[in-house]
């Protein structure tokens, strides 16, 4: 084996704190399985590669040999986790030509300061760098009370600088020349001290006590520590030269990976200097975990030590130390474990994970992506099943357990799921989670209520990208077109989730929540978990809640004005009656169905309420799209009179609407006015207006500012017609567009319009020129990121423009921008631009 290899393979195996497969090294070198696997072997022998015995095989450096391959930051929990920036920031800070840059470690007692500092000198001596020959320590508290001693002690002094000065004494910056001084508790330095400090921080030069006209020179490394808030306890003039702020946070606000590494690094020091095994109760290891220390890790030492003591009494001469409880499950820790958490396995891949997310914009493909990058790659990863990876996994199970009955929706990518939390999570950052995050909330929004539910114990460092990947393993898997809510309440630990449970699991979907009340709950503190509950749901299509308790005219009168549409209480839950509800929703039964055989099956009392919104209320609905109705209703809303409600719909669901509300003359006796971006085919008692007629310069707005004023205060109207004009306008729509290049897009939109009218012979005024502007911007990006398509309610084929065939027309036009961003637009869309066209 050539030097040359043998080193490139020593350093593969340096980066990674639980080592790499053959065939992860293989990948790497671009070598056969065959020849790596001999390599390996080789290394082996001559002691410098441990070789496990798992399946695969987990090749790792020897712990021995290993200080001298990779720099001494790795031995520092975190350093390719939460402290990574952190540790680059001292790396940079100490390269720093030609003795580095002063660095001040912040962070209460216990947090680790000393040992980074410790590991920053090892560092620099591993780089031969320069002023790395020695490492000298002062703690500043020592002398905290006498700041003159505490000067000599820093600078140094002569014989007869002062009363008891019998001999010339040297200074620490004298002794660190050529070195490292590291100042702990720096905070007790007098201002006095601080200001010589930074005079030599400055010029390299101080002054020895009693020497005041000699001048002495050193070159030192400067590294400083302080449990104090600097900007508080430090000069200003002396802060302002330390550029490099290391922050160290307290234990119990570290991720939960790192915790749990810390911990097992400490017991097995504690295993190594007692030279046993040591096994773990699950409890006690939980209980450490999650403790939250006034000394931090300094205290959570003692605690370790204090356990192994106890335990070693009576099991002195046992090769294994068990601590709690030997029934229970336990951890076991070897003093030859390596305690870093996982760190990315293979920085190949990660890269390759990172490149292929950024081209994929629709949910649907970063599923497909996601499942084949898995099948392909993950074969060969053999992760260490810490007690993190269980623990996050065991939530996720007991949680799809109670609300399904069981835990298979879950169950088929749930390793593969953990691998991408812990092993490949840098590959998910916030602008990646953000470019899907609308369109998983547009179109699966009970599948988001249910990610937040079984995932609601999830540490919050894991929570986001837990759910987010849920909510794409999961699509498809949760039924989202019930045509109403259902709710199960009872009294009782588990009263009303256990049938949850049972009727999920019957029903082979997601269809009830459940809320489990304390026996002493009264019915108020009942009305205000289901209040709390609503307020996460869309009710428009109506709720259906089974209830045990309470007086149905009571919950009525409280909840009804929560609910947009129509209300069904059963005051009578079981299990048979919730399979019967159940039933109905999967076959999507009309309400007043469902009502009429409740009344007949169950022979209980209910209370049945019908009707649009028993609150006054103001509905808001555009035919561009879902999202610009959510807008204009945002700003909207604090303009209004405080006692209205804004009602946010789909176009779709707005014209059924209005179908039901010409059968029933009284439905929308609430609703003050209806606000699109169009004008409404079907007639309604309600006044409507089309917010675009603002921007209409020749328009008359006497007619808006009679209806605006049945909803918004007369000294409102400006301020409102003023957003309006700015968000319905060039500006406007950039900033509604989530990744499309609004120059290019709006270029290419004023191009088709153009084209419409010539083919169409038609002249379009602004305010429909404008619409379209929207519409057809919009409409490129949903269609990129594959929104729903609804039913065409016509044959386009049978639409007409000026006599000339609108589809065939109109796809023609389409064609070049359909090409260039390699879409098809649907027929709704094309429907919605017909509409738009002729007015």
């Amino acid at each position: 084996m050539r030097n040359a290899t043998k080193q490139t393979i020593l350093k593969l195996l340096a980066r990674s704190a639980n080592g790499q497969t053959t065939l992860q090294i293989a990948h790497d070198l671009n070598l056969s399985r065959s020849a790596t696997s001999l390599y390996l072997n080789q290394l082996a022998q001559q002691n410098l590669v441990l070789k496990q015995d798992t399946y695969p095989i987990i090749w790792q450096i020897n712990g021995a040999k290993q200080s001298t391959l990779t720099d001494a930051f790795q031995k520092f929990i975190g350093v390719q986790g939460s402290c990574h920036k952190m540790i680059e920031q001292c790396k940079a800070a100490i390269s720093y030509p030609p003795t580095g840059l002063p660095i001040l470690i912040h962070g209460n007692s216990g947090v680790g300061k000393t040992f980074l500092a410790h590991l920053t000198f090892e560092y620099l001596h591993q780089q031969h760098a320069n002023c790395a020959a020695k490492l000298v320590v002062f703690n500043c508290a020592d002398y905290a009370n006498n700041p003159e001693l505490l000067s000599s002690a820093l600078f140094g002094y002569r014989k007869g600088a002062f009363t008891g000065a019998t001999q010339n004494k040297t200074g620490l910056l004298t002794q660190a020349n050529g070195g490292m001084l590291f100042l702990d508790e720096v905070h007790r330095l007098s201002f006095a001290n601080q200001e010589k400090l930074f005079r030599f921080m400055d010029t390299g030069e101080f002054q020895v006590v009693g020497a005041s006209d000699q001048v002495t020179t050193a070159q030192v490394r400067l590294i400083f520590a302080t449990t104090e808030d600097p900007s508080k306890v430090l000069l200003p003039t002396f802060l302002r030269r330390i550029v490099t702020i290391l922050e160290l946070t307290d234990y119990h606000q570290r991720p939960l990976a790192e915790r749990e590494a810390l911990l097992r690094e400490l017991i097995r020091k504690e295993g190594a200097r007692l030279h046993k095994n040591i096994q773990v109760d699950e409890a006690v290891f939980h209980q450490l975990l999650h403790q939250q220390l006034a000394g931090n890790i300094g205290e959570l030492k003692n605690q370790v030590q204090i356990l192994c003591a106890q335990a070693l009494q009576s099991q002195q001469s046992q090769s294994q130390l068990i601590i709690g409880d030997p029934q229970h499950r336990g951890i076991n820790i070897t003093p030859q474990q390596l305690s870093q958490p996982p760190s990315g396995l293979n920085q190949a891949l990660q890269q390759k994970l990172q490149q292929q997310l950024q081209q994929v914009t629709a949910v649907k493909k970063l599923q497909d992506l996601l499942w084949h990058f898995a099948e392909s790659y993950f074969t060969a990863l053999n992760l260490d099943r810490t007690y993190t990876w269980r623990s996050l996994q065991q939530i996720i199970t007991d949680n799809t357990q109670k609300i399904m009955g069981d835990a298979q929706l879950v169950q088929p990518f749930l390793q593969t799921l953990m691998i991408y939390v812990m092993d490949f999570s840098n590959c998910f950052n916030k602008k990646l989670m953000q470019r899907f995050r609308w369109q998983i909330q547009l179109n699966t929004p009970r599948l988001v209520l249910f990610t937040q539910k079984i995932t609601i114990q999830i540490p919050k460092e894991y929570q986001k990208l837990l759910r987010f990947l849920l909510q794409i393993f999961l699509q498809g898997q949760i039924v989202e077109d019930l045509p109403y809510q259902a709710l199960l309440v009872a009294h009782g630990n588990s009263t009303a989730s256990s049938i949850q449970a049972v009727a999920n699991q019957l029903c082979h979907a997601y269809l009830f929540d459940a809320i489990d009340m304390p026996i002493n709950s009264d019915l108020q503190e009942v009305i205000l978990k289901v209040k709390n509950w609503l307020a996460e749901r869309d009710t428009a299509k109506g709720v259906i809640m089974l209830v045990d308790m309470g007086s149905l005219t009571q919950l009525y009168k409280s909840l009804k004005p929560e609910i947009q549409g129509e209300l069904l209480v059963i005051n009578n839950l079981t299990t048979s009656f919730a399979l019967e509800i159940g039933q109905h929703l999967l076959n999507h039964h009309r309400f007043i169905d469902i009502t009429e055989n409740a009344k007949r099956l169950f022979q209980t009392k209910i209370q049945y309420f019908e009707g649009f919104s028993d609150k006054q209320n103001i509905i808001i609905a555009s035919i561009l799209g879902f999202d610009i109705a959510q807008k204009l209703q945002q700003i909207l809303q604090p303009l209004i009179y405080p006692d209205l409600k804004i009602i946010v719909m789909n176009f779709k669901d707005l014209t059924e609407l209005l179908q039901h509300a010409r059968q029933e003359p009284d439905y929308l006796k609430n609703t003050k006015l209806i606000l699109t971006t169009s004008y409404l085919e079907k007639k309604t008692t309600v006044p409507t207006f089309n917010l675009l007629d603002i921007t209409d310069e020749e328009g008359d707005l006497t007619a808006l500012n009679y209806k605006l004023q049945q909803i918004i205060n007369p000294k409102n109207l400006p301020e409102f017609i003023n957003r309006c004009i700015s968000f319905f306008s060039k500006k406007g729509l950039s900033e509604k567009l989530n990744f499309l290049n609004p120059e290019i897009i709006i270029k290419q939109v004023e191009s088709i319009i153009e084209k419409c009218e010539r083919r169409f012979s038609i002249n379009l005024n602004n305010k429909t020129k404008f619409n379209l502007m929207i519409h057809l911007a919009l409409m490129v990006e949903r269609t990129i990121l594959d929104s729903p398509a609804y039913p065409v309610p016509v044959a386009l084929e049978q639409l007409q423009v000026n006599g000339l065939n609108f589809y065939t027309n109109v796809k023609d036009i389409l064609h070049f921008i359909e090409n260039f961003y390699h879409i098809t637009i649907s027929d709704w869309e094309l429907y919605i631009l017909y509409e738009i066209i002729i007015g």
